[in-house]
């Protein structure tokens, strides 16, 4: 299909407004509600207005009946209650995984374990390894790093205990990824994962959910293109795999499994509950 040449022109707030009005959304407030979307964005709210119109309902597709805008704020609203939940949680867990990550490495392979092919996949994943951590020391402003350029002339590098505070948590899972076999399980098995590979794909997912959280994206009504794997001996996740629910019972259970439960899955569903504008079936619930 031949692609076509953008042509819209731009539309201020009040043309917002009554373009909504005209799709039959009920606002009450016109001139509060066109304040409202020079403060927040039209485009922002453009996701929540779309999920309370009726798409197949050509060529219109008019909200749903009965619609207003307070709806659609109050669903703004909970997406970003959402989000704060979920950031902390996975915040949790991240500092558990660096920690994890170093102890381990350290136990095994000394203050350094960057150069010891031994604790990595090979030679290649090794040098990966080495290259991710030399970047984050070398952009790192923290104090404790600009200690160790001051005061240790080698090895280039600070201690791994040091290190892992420098790491991001994209950082921290792409260095799981290069570790060796035997270290993933012995990392993986200290949140009640027997399998490194399960293990993997639900640090991708949580990853993945931190940068939404991170980049005020939309967690409300989401699809999560990726999706965490089974867990067969201890039946996780059991909502839909592409929904927030599946995510969150799988961070529950890894925090939990590390002896730091904090109920991240019952606790959004709380949040959910004081916003009976949201289905708890858009998050899986």
């Amino acid at each position: 299909m031949a692609l076509i040449p953008y042509n819209k022109p731009h539309a201020t707030a009040a043309q917002r407004v009554a373009h909504l009005r005209a799709r039959g959304l009920t606002i009450a407030r016109p001139k509060v509600a066109a304040r409202k979307i020079d403060i927040i964005g039209y485009e922002r709210l453009r996701i929540y207005f779309l999920s309370r119109r009726q798409l197949n309902n050509l060529p219109d597709r008019p909200f749903i009946p009965d619609t207003t805008y307070k709806d659609i704020l109050r669903l703004y609203e909970c997406d970003a209650l959402l989000r704060d939940a979920c950031f902390t949680a996975v915040g949790q867990f991240e500092l558990l995984l660096r920690n994890s990550i170093s102890e381990t490495l350290s136990d095994t392979f000394g203050s350094h374990p960057y150069y010891q092919i031994a604790a990595f996949k090979d030679a290649g994943a090794n040098l990966n390894a080495l290259q991710t951590f030399a970047h984050v020391y070398g952009k790192s402003k923290d104090q404790r790093a600009k200690h160790y350029r001051q005061t240790y002339g080698t090895p280039a590098l600070p201690p791994i205990w040091t290190m892992k505070e420098f790491l991001t948590f994209g950082a921290a899972s792409h260095i799981f990824q290069c570790l060796e076999g035997t270290v993933r399980t012995q990392i993986a098995a200290q949140f009640g994962v027997a399998s490194d590979q399960v293990f993997t794909n639900w640090l991708e997912c949580l990853v993945d959910l931190r940068n939404m959280c991170a980049h005020h994206d939309r967690l409300f009504n989401r699809s999560f293109q990726k999706q965490p794997s089974r867990l067969r001996s201890a039946q996780v996740p059991v909502a839909r795999p592409n929904k927030l629910k599946a995510i969150l019972e799988c961070l529950d259970y890894l925090l939990a499994a590390r002896g730091t439960p904090v109920g991240i899955t019952d606790r959004v569903r709380r949040i959910i509950i004081r916003f009976p504008e949201m289905q708890p079936a858009e998050a899986g619930y």
